[in-house]
């Protein structure tokens, strides 16, 4: 099922790449900037492997020490907004975040303008708004607000090419410039609602968007993890390339084991590539983990994890264990039309094991609820054909 998944990356990894978003600090050998400052670099990292690998306790402190060291900078309220970032990613229609991570970008905005206004050549004062307007821009597409994204994406892009020219060779950037080549070539000829946007933005070449984004991956200071999880998602959404997104979503989970995220796309890879021992155990240690309350391990995430573990039981005939991760499925809360689907789709998959372990009265009234809630045309045709007919097994 890739409704979900592209109605988050089309709003989230989308928005990031379309309206040229990057969301780590790249290093440089500049001068007057605080990206020069060992200390803050020393630290940077260590705060945003603690935040990759959902440490936000840690990852907070660290940025704390470097917000204290530097009080009025523009980088304090912007590593201020990664916590409240992830926990986006983590569950994309909790909303309770936005106001925290909105609150930042705008505080981050005006204190580059601040800076800008005494030297419109102000290194931190061009990076730091752009990454601002790119963040605030993914979070835009998120809520489907695509005119406020478009217009802080172009923004974003034209003081990205500022800093591009003071430091062409700073291989951090590739991430922001490969993520808009590829999308922006790619995504307007999948999703014709981002076709009004394009005349913002110049044209893109995935090819080449490619190439940069697995550059930034091999020769990046700060943002690897981010491109390594870009690659994640374009070879599983777009390419259709499972083996890639496992070999990337892998590369994340050997350095950041806790990250929630990461954890399911190598479950999802693993389930697409039809490895189904390997994806059954991935997922089952996703589920544990939400039992043990470990940070991350909720919402989409585990969403994502019943479903697909639910539906590969099934395929692999393991309808005995199938049923109850359904039915952990059926009871999460239904918050928004992807849920809906995934609910659908549930229920149409315990239908089938039901009938397939003789318990042909529950199957019937699975299918009957599969068929409640306008279902997509798949699950509908198929629950019409088992309440004819039950499913084989």
């Amino acid at each position: 099922m890739h409704s979900h998944l592209a109605r988050f990356w089309t709003r989230a990894l989308l928005g990031l790449a379309l309206l040229l978003g990057f969301a780590a600090l790249p290093a440089a050998a500049r001068s007057q900037s605080i990206l020069d400052d060992e200390q803050f670099r020393a630290e940077l990292r260590q705060g945003l492997d603690r935040l990759y690998d959902m440490d936000y306790d840690g990852a907070n402190a660290a940025f704390a020490e470097i917000e204290k060291r530097y009080p009025d900078h523009p980088v304090g309220p912007f590593l201020r907004s990664l916590h409240p970032w992830w926990e986006i990613l983590v569950d994309p229609d909790d909303d309770s975040h936005d106001d925290a991570f909105f609150d930042s970008m705008s505080e981050v905005i005006k204190r580059c303008d601040h800076r800008l206004r005494r030297d419109p050549q102000d290194l931190d004062g061009m990076f730091f708004k752009a990454g601002a307007l790119a963040f605030r821009g993914r979070l835009y597409t998120d809520r489907k607000s695509w005119l406020r994204a478009a217009l802080d994406g172009r923004k974003a892009l034209q003081l990205l090419e500022g800093v591009r020219k003071r430091d062409p060779e700073n291989p951090d950037l590739l991430l922001g410039v490969g993520l808009f080549d590829y999308l922006a070539d790619v995504a307007p000829h999948q999703y014709p609602v981002l076709k009004p946007f394009t005349r913002f933005f110049p044209q893109g070449s995935r090819a080449r968007g490619l190439a940069e984004i697995a550059e930034a991956v091999e020769k990046g200071h700060f943002v690897q993890a981010e491109a390594a999880f870009c690659l994640v998602q374009i070879n599983y959404i777009f390419e259709h390339d499972y083996a890639t997104s496992l070999h990337y979503a892998r590369w994340l989970r050997d350095r950041y084991p806790d990250n929630a995220v990461f954890h399911v796309y190598e479950g999802r890879a693993l389930a697409q590539l039809n490895l189904w021992q390997d994806e059954h155990q991935d997922l089952l240690d996703v589920l544990s983990r939400q039992s043990e309350g470990k940070t991350g391990y909720r919402g989409d995430v585990i969403q994502q994890a019943l479903y697909v573990l639910g539906r590969d039981d099934v395929r692999w005939r393991q309808f005995g264990e199938a049923v109850p991760v359904l039915s952990r499925l059926e009871g999460l809360p239904t918050r928004s039309s992807a849920d809906q689907e995934y609910k659908a789709y549930g229920r149409l998959y315990r239908g089938m094991a039901l009938d397939a372990l003789g318990r042909r009265d529950e199957a019937v009234f699975w299918y009957n609820r599969a068929l409640s809630a306008r279902p997509p045309s798949q699950v509908r045709d198929k629950a019409r054909d088992y309440l004819r007919a039950p499913y084989p097994g």
